[in-house]
């Protein structure tokens, strides 16, 4: 990552979640590494922190004022730039809970950070702080009060950045890391978290085109004692699954799904299922049903999930995904006009939001424009085009 792109990050970071405007530039980073700005303000620092995965100012070089002396020796400086993974041992005192909760805001931002900019810009960034605390672990750079904490909060580390790599359209990658949050939290006892992942995993083999391996982990809680909101999304999976092979009973088991998610929210229900409401619900019906050919059906239940999400920047890479859905889906049903309004809401995001699968979605879908359509609608799906180029 380059100084000026890491300033553009952190500027981002803190418009997002200061609500001011950031004024790092490629300038002011060379000055933090030549030790001209000892120690950046509060914001700064923790929005560095944030895009770079750390959980300490001192990894990032920055002296820390009224700090107790240790026994270990001063951390030396090291760029900005340079990955986190290369920074080699760490000389700081071992981890502790405040580690711990530095490592929680991390997730935090990085989730943030998702769902404004992609899973694409934010994977690097959660796979360098996944793997900082994967080493603190293997290293043993902690005190024992907080091992299964820590274990915890690697696996979620591990379940985020699983997400962003499936999101940016590295399915491999996001199924090696996936397996790695798995252990951690079989390690931790976090039951939660193994579920949640698994549902990621499930959707993983589902974009490799392997319907019978995302069958088999959703079947595998079928009969399980699961709060209602984790049965329904392993029901949803199942249901894609099926659709995928062209099993009419898909819709079956969604609706089965859709019917446990009209119940409020409970004291069972994992906090990570805020997500699976009825914008996802509307998705997933519209996967679904476009799965089993019906794309008049899907196309309406893709407009009915972008409305929901549209105008909410938290929302901002279900709206782009959900909008490339939509315009795959009103181009091969001959509905013109919907094409039309979906476009122009793509094509500010092409480039501002980084997401591998929708990528390759608009890429095919401008692969061949159709002939019979307007000229303004032409030239929208050229311009997407260029974009993607």
């Amino acid at each position: 990552m380059s100084r000026a792109d890491l300033a553009e990050c952190a500027n981002r970071w803190l418009a997002a979640n200061t609500g001011g405007s950031g004024a790092l530039d490629a300038h002011a980073l060379a000055r933090y590494e030549r030790g001209a700005v000892v120690r950046p303000n509060r914001d700064y620092r923790a929005a560095l922190r944030a895009v770079l995965g750390a959980t300490r100012d001192s990894e990032l070089g920055f002296d820390r004022a009224e700090t107790t002396p240790s026994a270990r020796s001063a951390p030396s400086l090291t760029p900005l730039h340079a990955p986190l993974e290369h920074t080699g041992q760490f000389t700081d005192a071992p981890a502790d809970s405040d580690t711990v909760n530095e490592l929680r805001t991390t997730i935090h931002h990085l989730v943030a950070l998702d769902g404004n900019l992609g899973g694409g810009e934010v994977a690097p960034l959660a796979l360098r702080a996944f793997r900082r605390t994967q080493r603190i672990l293997d290293q043993g750079d902690y005190r024992a009060s907080v091992e299964r904490d820590l274990e915890a909060t690697a696996a979620e580390l591990a379940e985020v950045a699983g997400w962003c790599l499936i999101d940016a359209g590295r399915f491999t990658e996001a199924h090696r890391v996936n397996v790695a949050a798995l252990r951690l939290a079989a390690i931790a006892g976090d039951t939660s978290m193994e579920w949640f992942v698994l549902s990621n995993d499930a959707l993983v083999s589902l974009y490799q085109g392997n319907p019978y391996a995302a069958l088999r982990i959703a079947r595998r809680f079928g009969e399980a004692n699961l709060p209602n909101r984790v049965r329904a999304l392993f029901e949803i999976r199942q249901a894609r699954a099926l659709a995928a092979l062209e099993s009419p009973t898909a819709l079956d088991i969604f609706d089965k799904a859709r019917s446990e998610l009209t119940e409020s929210f409970t004291h069972r229900d994992p906090p990570w299922t805020w997500w699976v409401d009825q914008r996802e619900l509307a998705v997933q019906r519209g996967h679904v049903r476009n799965g089993l050919g019906h794309s008049q059906d899907a196309l309406r239940d893709m407009l009915e999930s972008w409305e929901l999400s549209r105008e909410k920047e938290h929302l901002r890479w279900a709206t782009y995904i959900t909008a490339a859905n939509a315009l795959r889906l009103s181009l091969r049903v001959g509905a013109w006009q919907e094409a039309e309004r979906i476009t122009a809401e793509i094509l500010p995001m092409v480039g501002e939001v980084s997401s591998g699968r929708t990528e390759n979605i608009l890429r095919g879908t401008v692969a061949e424009i159709p002939r019979n359509i307007s000229s303004t609608l032409v030239g929208s799906l050229e311009q997407i085009r260029a974009e993607l180029d």
